[in-house]
């Protein structure tokens, strides 16, 4: 959205430098960016764009595709969260058949009536990324719950779902698996 930072504070998570301190996990990668949402009203192009997006990140030798978004009950039922439902999921497994890591949020649903994962984090290929409190290293509330839809374990993967971010007045703190998605890549990057 014209006046989001939502993708600067994701993307200073991995590659964030401030005056010169390192606040991201992998500054030293290599980027490839792709807006693939287009507004507050989520039409379901923005899954077709998520499609391109991965097909161009293949085309341009990514490895890793790190994605903090996801549809749920405005498009989807909860038992359509089974990974072979919606486009991005498909899109999602196609892109990780081609060898790249995907991972994407699970979601910050957790303490709404919806309380599941989103798509494209139910993909099987996908490594869902959900949020644990950085006081009690437990689920953090906001974090969206598994199992999938055909009863596999999502998420697969926890991080912070608190991240100091870069924001449009300088350093902020943020809420979110959108900003647990990137810490899990910037280490997968490293590792």
């Amino acid at each position: 959205y014209k006046n989001s930072a939502h993708g600067t504070n994701v993307l200073s998570c991995v590659a964030g430098i401030i005056e010169g301190h390192r606040i991201g996990m992998a500054t030293e990668a290599e980027f490839l960016l792709a807006r693939t949402e287009s507004g507050v009203f989520e039409p379901y192009s923005e899954e077709e764009n998520w499609l391109a997006a991965s097909e161009w990140a293949d085309k341009n030798g990514a490895d890793i595709i790190s994605s903090s978004l996801g549809y749920t009950n405005n498009r989807y039922f909860t038992w359509d969260m089974n990974g072979k439902k919606s486009l991005v999921a498909r899109a999602a497994n196609m892109a990780a058949r081609k060898g790249m890591l995907i991972l994407n949020a699970a979601g910050n649903d957790g303490d709404d009536d919806w309380k599941y994962h989103g798509t494209p984090a139910d993909a099987d290929s996908v490594l869902s990324v959900g949020g644990i409190d950085a006081m009690t290293d437990f689920h953090i509330y906001f974090s969206s719950y598994g199992p999938s839809a055909d009863k596999r374990m999502k998420p697969n993967i926890c991080a912070y779902g608190i991240a100091i971010v870069a924001g449009k007045k300088g350093m902020e703190t943020a809420y979110g698996t959108s900003f647990a998605t990137p810490l899990a890549a910037g280490f997968a990057a490293c590792a």
